[in-house]
Parts: structure tokens; sequence; C-alpha cells
């Protein structure tokens, strides 16, 4: 039987299930090998070492983060709901891809804005000014406040807390409604 060749994908692959399922903590070259159906050989001729594989990991995760967005994205009343739910949900149901992707050292964005750029989904200001009536700089600024409020919720979830889906359509509604107020007193001063 002819030799499968085993690539970058194959192994991203394998090590993204094992952070699915059991946390980064049971990443190694010889878990990854194993779930990949290889040796250890190529995992290190591919990456170079286990930093260089996390590091690519951490692209590869994001990028099967994106897809979930992207099949969740008419799961909420809009596209800013189904988005921000998306991410709740992900806390809850991946926990250890989400603090793999969140709440690890593999996260470390150099301001706001890099924050805001390197999560943000396309069509979803637009939204928020149809929303709240706002300008697309207003609109851009409640959505970045909107990220880390909603991030501090699925940070919470992703720890052990129990929200229920009620408390957290709640929040996230009440939280839109004070965003735009405060945009809004900002603009008559």
């Amino acid at each position: 039987m002819p030799e499968q060749r085993v690539t970058k994908v194959r192994v991203l692959d394998a090590a993204l299930s094992i952070v699915r399922e059991q946390g980064e903590e049971a990443l190694s070259a010889r878990a990854i090998a194993e779930r990949a159906e290889c040796s250890v050989q190529p995992i290190y001729s591919l990456f170079g070492d286990m930093a260089a594989l996390a590091e690519e990991l951490y692209d590869h995760a994001r990028a099967w983060v994106a897809a979930y967005n992207l099949e969740h994205m008419h799961d909420g009343a809009n596209l800013f709901e189904a988005n921000g739910f998306s991410h709740l949900r992900l806390a809850k149901t991946e926990t250890n891809l989400f603090r793999f992707l969140y709440l690890s050292p593999h996260m470390h964005p150099e301001g706001f804005e890099e924050l805001f750029q390197s999560v943000a989904l396309d069509g979803v200001e637009d939204c928020i000014q149809d929303l709240g009536h706002l300008s697309a700089e207003a609109a851009h600024e409640l959505y970045l406040s909107m990220i880390v409020y909603t991030h501090g919720m699925a940070a919470m979830i992703a720890c052990g807390a129990q929200f229920t889906d009620a408390d957290l359509h709640e929040r996230m509604d009440r939280s839109f409604q004070a965003f735009v107020a405060q945009i809004r007193e900002g603009e008559r001063s």
C-alpha cells in the first residue's frame, strides 16, 4: 500500500481536534502524530518545533471559528445579534477551543483597534448603523464596545458561569441600548 503524504493541514486538523476535545494542555508531538496517523518526524519537518506548530494552529483554529460564525450568521434577529450569540455559544460548546483562542497567550493584540480587526465580521457594522441609526464611526465604536462586553460574558461562560439564554439576551439588548444612548449623548454635547 502506498504511503500517504503527511501535510500541514492533516497535522493541524489533528492538533485542532485534540484542542477541541481535551484542551491545549493535551497537545504533544506524540498525541498529534497518533491522531494524524503518522510518526512525530513529519511534524518536526513541517513545523520545526511545537511553538511554531502552535502558532500555525492558532490561525487554523481562527479559520475554523470564522466558518463556525458563518454557519450561525442567521441564528439571531440580525447579523449583529447572531455574531454576539455565536461567540457566547462557542464559549459554552467549544470551551477548550475558546480558551485556546481567547484566554491564552496566543491572542496578543497591541490595542483595541487591532483586536477589532482580528475578530470583526463583514456586514455587522452596517447592521449596527441601521439598527441604531448611527454614523459609520459611531457604529464602529459601538461594535468594538460590544465585542469587549460580549467577550467578558463569554469568558465567564468558559470559566463555568451558567447564564440562561434569556439572561444573555437581556444583557446584550440592554448593553446595546446603553451604548447607543451614550453615543447620542456624546453627539449632543
